[in-house]
């Protein structure tokens, strides 16, 4: 029994070295793995995007309410010179 065993040796040397190769590469893939995750960035990322375009509305909206009173002073001023131009025809001939 002893020399069957012997004789099978040389050949599990080899096959221990391939699987503890294999098992090494897989384990340090699996650290790469958790090491290029990039889920915490993307969030961040989103995060900042999100928070840049909150800026973004507030300004806008800020600028539209600046546009509406501009627009309401130019529409009070053009009625009131139309309002002018009537009266100046119509009861000072």
């Amino acid at each position: 029994m002893a020399s069957k065993f012997k004789r099978f040796i040389p050949t599990f040397i080899p096959l221990m070295f391939e699987v503890l190769r294999h098992f090494r590469r897989d384990s340090a893939h699996d650290r790469n793995i958790k090491k290029f995750d990039k889920s915490q960035e993307k969030l961040s990322t989103i995060e900042h995007l999100v928070v840049k375009l909150e800026k973004n509305v507030k300004d806008q909206r800020e600028k539209t309410r600046v546009f509406q009173l501009r627009l309401m002073w130019w529409l009070g001023i053009n009625s009131a010179i139309l309002i002018a131009i009537a009266v100046k025809l119509f009861f000072f001939m």
